[in-house]
């Protein structure tokens, strides 16, 4: 089907969100260090990459704004897929480049939608549309985002 590169540092859920993807007819390249992340991308060639947000020596965002600005990635769909589930935090991954955000714990099928939908989607139109919808549904106050970073 197809080629997702997952980047988690927790074995437990890299195993759960293996089987859930291998089941649906997924290939999958596990990477458990987010620096080798640029490298396993531009080798592999993902259609997707999932990323966590919390993780030891670079964090999912750093992930998401290295991989859209190298020439070789930058068109790739990355799904950031955390914990952390505050509303800025779905916004600030939407304007590191995510197309999308799912919340764990996730179900087998949420996962699985999300990808499908990542996957299938032109990222530049779904994360606008993703922005829109997040903006709509969470206004923040004026000049929230240009204070944070």
């Amino acid at each position: 089907m197809s080629k997702i590169l997952l980047i988690e540092d927790s074995i437990s859920q890299l195993a759960l969100m293996n089987l859930y993807l291998r089941d649906s007819g997924h290939t999958i390249i596990n990477l458990t260090n987010p620096k080798e992340a640029l490298n396993k991308a531009v080798l592999y060639k993902p259609h997707v990459i999932v990323t966590d947000v919390l993780m030891p020596d670079m964090n999912g965002f750093e992930v998401c704004r290295q991989l859209k600005k190298h020439p070789e990635t930058q068109n790739i769909p990355i799904v950031i897929c955390s914990a952390k589930n505050y509303k800025i935090d779905r916004i600030w991954g939407m304007k590191q480049g995510a197309i999308a955000h799912l919340s764990k714990p996730f179900s087998r099928d949420q996962l699985v939608q999300t990808i499908n939908k990542a996957r299938l989607s032109s990222p530049k139109n779904y994360q606008q549309y993703r922005l829109r919808e997040l903006v709509e549904l969470y206004p923040l106050e004026w000049g929230t985002l240009a204070n944070v970073g």
